[in-house]
Order: C-alpha cells, then sequence, then structure tokens
C-alpha cells in the first residue's frame, strides 16, 4: 500500500503520529522494506526491547505495521511496514476538523521548535569547516519564477529523501541515528536524535447528496480492533481471543474498551447489533 490515512478525529491514532520513538520504529522498517525483528528494531533505535515491542504493537493496532509470521528457520516474528507514507485526512469546510488541526499544529510547532533547541552551537562544532547555509529574504517572484522555484526544490526534495533513504541502520547504529537538521539551515545537532517519517495532510470532500460524509462506523477501527470486535461478536472468550491473536488478555481487555468507546456501544450486544446494522444497510445498498 502507498499511503496510509489516519483520520484527525482518531485521538489514539494521532497520538501515535506524535510518538517519536514509534515513528523512529516505523521509519525504520519503511527504509529497511523487509522483515525486520523487535530485537533489531530496539538496537538501531536505542531503545529498551520492551519499549521497542510496545511501539511496533501500537503501530500495529493502527495498521502502520504487520506482524510477518514466524518461519522455521526464523524463529522470531518481524515487522514490515504496511505503507509507504502516512497521510492525515481532514473534511472540507468542517469546523470540527479545522479545530483539531489547529491544536495539533500548536504540537507540531513545538516539536520543530524542540529541534532548533538542540542545534549545536557553531563554536563547539567538531567539524573541519565550521559553516552553515542561512537563506532568509523577502522576494518578488513572477509566475514564472515561481515556477522554476517549485522545481528547483522538487530537485531538492528528491535529492534529500535518496541521501535519507540511504541510511537504514544496517551500516552500524549510527547510520540511522539523525545528525542534522534542515530548513534551509544546516548545522550540526548537539545530540543525536531519531527521524521521524515525512506526513501529509489531505482534505475530503463531503458527500453532496447527503450533506456530510458517507461513513462507515468500522473504518473508525484499526484492522486489530475490527479482528476483536469480530472474536467479541462471535462470543469468544477473552483468553480464546488473546490465544488466536497472539496477544495478552489484557491487551484483548483494553482493545474491547476501546472498540466499545469508538462505536458508542457499552456491551456486547449492542456491538452485535452495530455488525447486524451494517450488514442491512450493505446489503440494501445505503452504505
Amino acid at each position: 500500500m502507498e499511503e496510509s490515512l489516519v483520520d484527525i478525529r482518531d485521538a489514539s491514532a494521532m497520538e501515535t503520529l506524535f510518538d517519536e520513538a514509534a515513528m523512529a520504529a516505523w521509519e525504520l522498517l519503511r527504509r529497511r522494506g523487509k522483515p525486520t525483528s523487535a530485537a533489531e528494531v530496539a538496537r538501531v533505535t536505542h531503545l529498551e526491547f520492551a519499549v521497542a515491542q510496545r511501539k511496533l504493537d501500537i503501530l500495529q493496532e493502527h495498521r502502520l505495521v504487520e506482524l510477518v509470521p514466524a518461519r522455521t528457520k526464523r524463529p522470531m516474528p518481524t515487522y514490515r511496514a504496511t505503507c509507504k507514507r502516512i497521510g492525515i485526512v481532514l473534511r472540507a469546510n468542517d469546523k470540527e476538523d479545522d479545530a483539531l488541526w489547529d491544536r495539533y499544529g500548536v504540537r507540531i510547532r513545538e516539536a520543530a521548535e524542540k529541534l532548533a533547541r538542540n542545534q549545536l552551537p557553531l563554536g563547539l562544532s567538531t567539524e573541519a569547516a565550521r559553516a552553515r547555509a542561512f537563506f532568509v529574504m523577502p522576494l518578488r517572484l513572477s509566475p514564472n519564477e515561481m515556477s522554476e522555484l517549485r522545481h528547483r526544490l522538487d530537485e531538492l526534495t528528491a535529492f534529500l529523501r535518496m541521501l535519507q533513504e540511504r541510511h537504514s541502520g544496517e551500516r552500524g547504529a549510527d547510520d540511522f541515528g539523525c545528525n542534522y537538521r534542515f530548513e534551509m539551515q544546516l548545522q550540526p545537532l548537539a545530540e543525536p536524535v531519531l527521524p521521524q517519517p515525512v506526513v501529509l495532510m489531505r482534505t475530503i470532500d463531503r458527500e453532496p447528496s447527503r450533506g456530510g460524509e458517507r461513513v462507515d462506523p468500522m473504518a473508525r477501527l484499526s484492522q486489530r480492533e475490527r479482528q476483536v470486535a469480530q472474536a467479541v461478536v462471535r462470543g469468544r472468550s477473552r483468553s480464546e481471543t488473546a490465544k488466536e491473536l497472539l496477544l495478552q488478555p489484557g491487551t484483548i481487555a483494553t482493545l474491547t474498551k476501546r472498540i466499545y468507546r469508538k462505536l458508542g456501544v457499552t456491551n456486547r450486544l449492542e456491538l452485535a447489533r452495530c455488525f447486524s446494522n451494517l450488514h442491512a444497510a450493505t446489503t440494501n445498498g445505503t452504505a
């Protein structure tokens, strides 16, 4: 899958995008492009194994990574990214989504400022050439000049992405940690930081005929949550579901509570009714 979309109203998924350790793990899997164990993720990102495993579980819940079944010659389970890009979905001309974007925008700026504060003063740089490239000034651009500038920036972006893809942590721990910040300004960082993925924003139109978007309630659930919900509806016990999905019973309990909250139900019967209503709507061609 090229791109995985996160609904801006999905608070849990949005928090995952702000989780530096989780997103560093996802970025590592994306760059590797092949199954990678939790132990390897922990080694490259300098996370404790338990922390790395927990972050991978969170990413799996939100369908950003998937578990690759263990083989005979590879007893340890491995993970791989399910997409190449992550996008945040906002509804066009929607006050609730706009307000959420403004709120998350504050956190994005705070993260950028945190990274900026990590700059290493030039006087402390260990590089022989203690220099930085910096360009900021007002400009007047014609439409043609703006088009040319965009073309050149696209070339620069492609070049930077090519450099980024080279470092996948396979040549040693120092091959993955980021040591520079780029914003038309190049300057060493005082401390290495974990790389983060580029998250895009996508705006979707409402459906004119209904005055709103067409929403499948189940679309609010992650793949793992759907699996748990289906098991609950089938009458499976917590221990049976945990064994089937290779999870802990406590994790099943947590996922079940999250499912109930997302779908606005309070028990197994109401959840089954929700599934039944969705099936009926689909059969009648209204969903």
